[in-house]
């Protein structure tokens, strides 16, 4: 083993808020050196297109360590990670496929956490597709990366409940600090051998796609449960709207904050808002209903259902 002072050398590959959460973790282990953070170039945000540094790039430069930030992982970035000498690679939520060339550097290979119990939803939104169908369980694995997405064996995973009222922000956090957990007890047992990966059950996998600002459209179709779950599984981003005329104009409606009623035998029709008993309801497929507590109109600030009665139902 390579190490420095008597720690295992690691270059982790991380970019989201999940990502940061388990990086942080790591560097409080006093077991452990960073070599380095590979993390996603920075990416421009908002109306002015602000370049903005990845939440594993900002705690990276909060604790001085060497960040690299690759383009392309090409050549000459596979020639500088050759030259630290790591021990392991440790990839969570990093945002690009890793060629098969990087993966075999360190002398224990490559590891990633991936938030779900593999085979099921290997891909880009495990946690999103998770909430989207319903899931009452999920949890995270810990397993040796190869050449196909979320394919290699498992070291390691843990079951987490998912609750009704879990958002993709609130359960990401739940997963990320038990994840961070997992991977530091995982680790020393994996470089002894005293774990042996095991090949997953192909046949069982499930795949998750990459989230679009399009898939927060409500459509006709959709029941009130659907809906709540794709309100859990959109926030923050890209939240869940509405499309229709408002006073003879084509708008768009964001549904902020939304529950499940038990509203029955409303003669509606399906995406039609209503009053009832001073409250605002979204007829939803199958005669179900939804409660809107908070809403915002394209262009306008947020509302409550209060105001919303007020200004453009009466």
């Amino acid at each position: 083993m390579t190490t420095t002072n008597n720690k295992l050398n690691i270059v982790f590959f991380g970019t989201s808020e999940f990502a940061a959460i388990i990086l942080n973790k790591i560097l409080l282990a006093t077991n452990y050196q960073l070599l380095a953070v590979v993390t996603q170039p920075d990416k421009p945000v908002g109306r002015k297109k602000t370049l903005t540094p990845s939440p594993v790039k900002i705690l990276a430069q909060q604790h001085s360590l060497p960040i690299l930030q690759p383009e392309k992982l090409d050549i000459t970035f596979t020639a500088t990670l050759k030259l630290l000498n790591a021990d392991l690679f440790i990839v969570v939520a990093y945002g690009k496929i890793i060629p098969q060339d990087i993966i075999d550097l360190p002398l224990y290979k490559t590891i990633n956490v991936h938030p779900s119990l593999l085979p099921r939803y290997r891909g880009p939104s495990p946690i999103q597709f998770a909430l989207l169908n319903g899931e009452t369980q999920t949890g995270v694995s810990i397993m040796l990366i190869d050449k196909k997405m979320d394919h290699g064996p498992i070291i390691s995973n843990f079951q987490f409940p998912i609750s009704n009222n879990d958002t993709y922000s609130t359960l990401s956090k739940k997963l990320a600090e038990h994840s961070a957990k997992l991977l530091i007890e995982t680790i020393p047992d994996y470089i002894s051998g005293k774990i042996k990966p095991q090949p997953q059950n192909h046949h069982q996998a499930t795949f998750s796609k990459i989230i679009i600002k399009e898939n927060g459209l409500i459509t006709a179709d959709k029941t009130a449960q659907q809906i709540y779950n794709m309100w859990r599984a959109y926030q923050p981003w890209p939240e869940i709207y509405l499309e229709f005329r408002i006073k003879n104009k084509e708008s768009r409606i964001k549904l902020l904050d939304i529950k499940l009623s038990n509203l029955v035998d409303q003669k509606n029709s399906s995406l039609e808002l209503f009053t009832k008993d001073k409250n605002l309801y979204l007829q939803c497929a199958d005669n179900t209903v939804l409660q809107i507590n908070q809403l915002q109109l394209i262009g306008k600030n947020k509302m409550d259902a209060k105001s919303y009665i007020n200004g453009y139902l009466k």
